[in-house]
């Protein structure tokens, strides 16, 4: 919880409570969400911290997993999208993820990190204490590890341009 004061005119203010809440998180179909591997740190790292990422392959047919992963902050880049391109390029290869720009504007690399939605290329790894955890977002169904199916959204904004010449305009292709 946390009280801030909103301006109402120029001197008089109006204290408001804001409530964080944990989203709520939707798994594919008939799944657990299950403990998956542990990848250690590398040998003589000192600043080590541990990120848990959400994993699921449907290709597979297993139950989505947890893994966790613990970096040597010291080789790696502050925000958190530089934590996952490090466990994609360094320690895991099948990580799959969206990413574009890493200056906040495509909104491609948008997660759930620590129960918020947020956009990894500009949140800090030091805004968060102890153990971060990185989740797809919560109100998509997930196409693949952190990759949401972006149909219905980009359903709504192509017939939101279209509409007026064609109301039928979302066939699910793009």
């Amino acid at each position: 919880m946390r009280i801030f004061y909103k301006r109402l005119s120029r001197h008089f203010y109006d204290p408001v409570i804001e409530l964080t809440f944990m989203a709520e998180f939707t798994l594919p179909k008939n799944s657990v969400l299950t403990e998956g591997k542990t990848y250690p740190a590398p040998e003589g790292a000192g600043n080590i911290r541990r990120f848990e990422i959400y994993r699921w392959n449907p290709d597979t047919g297993e139950n989505p997993r947890i893994d966790a992963y613990h970096l040597d902050m010291d080789d790696c880049g502050p925000m958190v999208l530089d934590a996952i391109l490090k466990i994609k390029n360094e320690v895991d290869s099948t990580l799959t993820f969206r990413r574009s720009c890493r200056e906040g504007v495509c909104g491609s690399c948008s997660m759930n990190v620590n129960g918020k939605n947020t956009l990894a290329c500009i949140k800090a790894i030091d805004a968060y204490e102890g153990t971060i955890k990185i989740m797809p977002l919560p109100h998509m169904p997930v196409v693949k590890d952190l990759v949401p199916d972006l149909t219905h959204f980009l359903c709504a904004i192509r017939s939101n341009k279209t509409v007026d010449r064609n109301p039928n305009a979302c066939t699910g292709r793009f």
